[in-house]
């Protein structure tokens, strides 16, 4: 065998041999990094007669967060706010509504997520609304424009008993809004009135409104009127944008 034909014979040999491993191996990829999510705290029970909004904070493990979604698992026991995103930290608001008990899940772009349980206190005091109606949008109206920016309601209340309270919102099945507190109003011109619901004892009725911020366009919404949050939910009516 010539020179030549023996170089390019042990080439091809060394060729095949890295091809096979043989010639020497690549370092394996680091391992991906698990990112964890911690709240402070993990439960909380609003004391009675306290309706203190209760800030929460979390923590992720490595990494700055992106975004964090909030789903609250009942929406009319509490509302949350936006969180504030700083680095690896989070911070929200959570906000009585009524009595009950309820999960927040707060979950970040890569998918980690963490939960606080949360719980209001029951009390033996007599309802501050024995019910609600939406007027303006009517109840179950579709098409909302999102800046619609005030809310009407018929509101009934034991007599004698004064009318106060927030607007709360739930949005799409585990999201939630707030909007301002309630005042006595005038309904638009034209409002189509609801037949009261049947209720129990004396009562009286009162037309309120309440402002809400700029609203998500294709977005179904439920209305809730709150002044005592030892006391259920009171649903007031729905629409979507």
């Amino acid at each position: 065998m010539n020179l030549v034909a023996r170089n390019t014979l042990v080439a091809l040999m060394l060729a095949a041999l890295a091809g096979c491993g043989g010639g020497g191996s690549s370092a394996a990829p680091p391992p991906m990094q698990v990112v964890t999510l911690s709240a402070t705290p993990t439960t909380f029970t609003f004391p009675l007669n306290d309706n203190t909004p209760e800030p929460v904070s979390v923590v992720r493990s490595a990494g700055a967060f992106a975004s964090l979604g909030l789903s609250v698992g009942d929406p009319t026991v509490v509302g949350v706010t936006a969180p504030d995103l700083t680095g690896g930290s989070a911070t929200f608001t959570i906000i009585p509504i009524a009595r009950g008990t309820t999960t927040i899940t707060a979950t970040d772009s890569t998918g980690a997520s963490t939960s606080v349980s949360v719980a209001t206190a029951l009390c033996g005091r007599p309802p501050s609304f024995l019910a609600a109606q939406q007027v303006v949008p009517a109840s179950g109206a579709t098409g909302v424009a999102p800046s619609i920016g005030r809310l009407y309601f018929v509101v009934y209340v034991p007599t004698g008993a004064g009318v106060s309270g927030n607007l709360h919102m739930s949005v799409g099945a585990h999201g939630t809004l707030e909007g301002g507190p309630i005042a006595a109003s005038t309904l638009p011109p034209g409002t189509i009135l609801p037949t009261p619901p049947p209720l129990p004892g004396p009562y009286t009725t009162a037309t309120v409104s309440a402002t809400v911020p700029t609203l998500a366009a294709g977005q179904q919404y439920q209305t809730q009127l709150y002044s005592d949050t030892c006391q259920g939910a009171v649903v007031a009516g729905t629409f979507s944008t």
